[in-house]
């Protein structure tokens, strides 16, 4: 096995490494939410609707979580038919609303968040602070390459050199 073919493999394991991490963690942290009646969107939206205060319309929600309005306007409505927020009308434009968490949506929040401390806490206990800074320095500069890299054109490649994709290809 030549260099080139090494360094696939290993791109290939690093990168199924991330998602196999990334995908569990969303388990866990889906079924630590679960307790409470949360799905982990709705308790991001409850969480930008905190951060957000007296801004918090759909467009800047969604913006927050950097999605589309379309992406959370049923989230809102789950949220807005379980007692979690309420909505009224936004000050400066007639048109918009604002969503506004209940007392009860707030204490839940409160509660799911303090979970979600604990178990962020639990998670990463076993790494030290170097391995912590190191970890999010890598996983920051593997975000902002991903932000270059276009999978549309590299797609594109592969379907003009191999015509109809279904040919053998990578080490993945």
């Amino acid at each position: 096995m030549d260099i080139s073919q090494r360094r696939t493999k290993l791109q290939a394991r690093s990168w199924f490494a991330v998602v196999q991490t990334y995908q569990e963690c969303n388990r866990r942290y889906a079924r630590l939410l679960k307790p409470f009646g949360l799905t982990i969107t709705q308790f991001d939206v409850l969480i930008a609707i905190h951060r957000l205060g007296d801004r918090a319309t759909p467009n800047a929600i969604a913006e927050e979580l950097l999605v589309t309005r379309g992406n959370i306007s049923g989230v809102l409505h789950r949220l807005q038919d379980s007692d979690l927020i309420s909505t009224r009308r936004h000050e400066a434009d007639g048109r918009s609303f604002v969503c506004v968490m209940t007392a009860e949506g707030q204490a839940l929040m409160n509660q799911a968040r303090h979970a979600a401390s604990l178990f962020i806490a639990a998670q990463l206990s076993p790494f030290d602070e170097k391995a912590l800074r190191q970890t999010e320095r890598q996983m920051n500069e593997m975000r902002e390459h991903l932000l270059s890299v276009d999978p549309d054109a590299i797609a594109a490649e592969v379907l003009a050199l191999h015509g109809d994709g279904h040919s053998e290809g990578s080490g993945i």
